[in-house]
């Protein structure tokens, strides 16, 4: 059986990329699997108040981390031990929080989202602002 040119005893199966390469054609670079993003502060359920609040973040191997707040425009985060921070000025009421990373200049990952609710009033002591 003839296969690129070589006379072969037996059937041999060359991969599509490998056909590629033996053509000269080059291969785009694959994008990195498995960049996720976590929100870890605020926690989930976690009661924020107006003023300052510093959103941290993690995902590792990303280059770049942004977040926008309500489906506003992305901002990006900086990084700093081994995290990445925002500096926010939440308001009263409820906002969602998402984030997105990547490395270098390839494709953003898929957002984390978590849904943060800003009040000026305190916790009860069951810990229900709503009580």
């Amino acid at each position: 059986m003839k296969c690129y040119g070589v006379f072969m005893a037996k059937k041999t199966v060359v991969s599509k990329s490998r056909a590629a390469s033996a053509r000269g054609v080059a291969k785009k670079a694959a994008p990195k699997r498995g960049l996720a993003v976590v929100i870890d502060y605020p926690a989930s359920g976690e009661i924020v108040r107006p003023g300052h609040y510093a959103l941290r973040l993690t995902s590792s191997g990303a280059e770049q981390l942004q977040v926008r707040f309500d489906g506003g425009q992305w901002q990006d985060c900086r990084e700093s031990l081994g995290h990445f921070w925002y500096d926010w000025a939440p308001q009263a009421g409820r906002t969602c929080v998402m984030a997105r990373a990547r490395a270098g200049s390839g494709r953003w990952s898929p957002a984390a989202e978590r849904e943060v609710v800003v009040t000026l009033e305190g916790p009860e002591r069951d810990g229900n602002i709503f009580a």
